[in-house]
């Protein structure tokens, strides 16, 4: 019951997200594309991903700041994992439990945390074999290189 509401809580903000960035788009011509990882990411909508698959990359963010906010000392790793059904401490790092949707073909396990907030994730979507990844703010993009 857990796992279903919060799964249908990451799923509304993930399209709130999804419309907050299709609204910053703008309509005068303007892409917004401004490079933001040295030629590695580029701004984008996730134009023809699926809700499941912007679910997933929401709910991945949404567990690693939930650990880093429940950590009273920085943490400089975190891993996701299907393969557990509690978060629990291995090799040093916090392993958390993350089960994406058949929408996400794979994602990245392992995730550096930088100055003790900052991180990224990245996730491969099925349907379109497209690369994206996600800050700790949210802010999607698609991965270039």
């Amino acid at each position: 019951m857990k796992k279903t509401i919060a799964r249908l809580g990451t799923a509304v903000a993930t399209v709130a997200l999804a419309f907050g960035l299709t609204a910053c788009g703008g309509e005068s011509g303007e892409t917004g594309g401004e490079s933001t990882g040295g030629g590695e990411t580029s701004e984008e909508v996730p134009a023809g991903e699926s809700d499941e698959f912007l679910a997933d990359v929401a709910e991945a963010v949404k567990i690693i700041n939930d650990q880093i906010a429940a950590e009273s000392s920085p943490m400089t790793q975190i891993m996701l994992a299907s393969d557990v059904d509690n978060p629990t401490q291995k090799y040093g790092m916090w392993v958390m439990p993350f089960y994406p949707s058949d929408a996400t073909e794979k994602y990245m396990s392992t995730i550096q945390i930088t100055d003790g907030t900052d991180f990224v994730v990245e996730l491969t979507s099925a349907a379109t074999g497209k690369v994206w990844t996600s800050d700790q703010d949210g802010n999607v993009s698609e991965k270039t290189a």
